[in-house]
């Protein structure tokens, strides 16, 4: 029969083994180059061209535009001149976020090479730009179309809506803390090894500039959850079964 002090160790040791279980469960590497849009480093002058809005053809940093423009938005710098200004901590990560609505509905796209066959989860922050203090149709929705495909064949195809009802406090970007973004993830089944293309595309046109607004673009592996419970099971049994025998 185990003594009680035998009890707490093998427990100890259970708690050690589950612990090292939720390191082995962790989400891989990020496979999206500049998920945060930090590169490079925005001047706010939206409209004046690179490096604040970029235009179809064009590319930064692990993306390219494909069509209309996008804006790079930097928390915390404030130019002075006209709406050229955001506040401070309006990046979901990091100093910046990316306005899919630069000029026009823009549409973002990159290449994402898969060298490991399995469960990938896509995961993003979404908001809304909805003008310089809050004055650009800040009642209405903004939507984006987010896209995973290998060539013609689509491995995931969703519209994503942020909804200024469920955000009552987003006030514009003039000011600090204003943005207000949802969380969104999905897990893609991805079959075989290969080069895919990630895209992000705005829906929004109630106006030409002031779109969705993403930030923390991710993509990562999955570890299999039965291998990985095997194996925690495995290493509780393990250590118990060791303590029992010199009991």
């Amino acid at each position: 029969m185990m003594r009680m002090g035998q009890i707490f160790r093998v427990a100890a040791t259970a708690v050690v083994a589950i612990s090292a279980l939720s390191a082995a469960c962790a989400l891989g590497p990020n496979l999206v180059v500049n998920g945060s849009f930090e590169e490079p480093e925005s001047t706010n002058l939206w409209g004046q061209g690179n490096p604040a809005s970029w235009f179809a053809g064009q590319s930064f940093a692990g993306w390219t535009v494909t069509r209309g423009s996008v804006d790079l938005k930097r928390s915390g710098l404030r130019t002075g001149i006209g709406g050229a200004n955001v506040g401070e901590r309006n990046a979901y990560d990091g100093l910046q976020f990316l306005d899919l609505n630069g000029h026009d509905p823009g549409t973002i796209v990159q290449i994402i090479t898969i060298t490991q066959p399995g469960l990938y989860r896509l995961s993003f922050a979404m908001s809304a730009n909805i003008g310089h203090l809050g004055e650009v149709f800040p009642n209405s929705p903004r939507s984006m179309q987010v896209r995973l495909a290998q060539g013609a064949s689509d491995l995931y195809n969703g519209v994503f809506t942020w909804d200024p009802a469920q955000h009552p406090g987003q006030r514009g970007h003039y000011y600090d803390d204003a943005l207000f973004y949802d969380w969104h993830q999905v897990d893609i089944t991805i079959n075989a090894p290969g080069n895919y293309e990630l895209s992000f595309a705005s829906l929004y046109t109630e106006a030409r500039a002031n779109g969705p607004v993403i930030d923390d673009v991710r993509l990562q592996l999955v570890p299999e959850p039965a291998s990985m419970l095997a194996l925690g099971t495995g290493l509780v049994g393990l250590f118990a079964r060791r303590r029992r025998a010199r009991a």
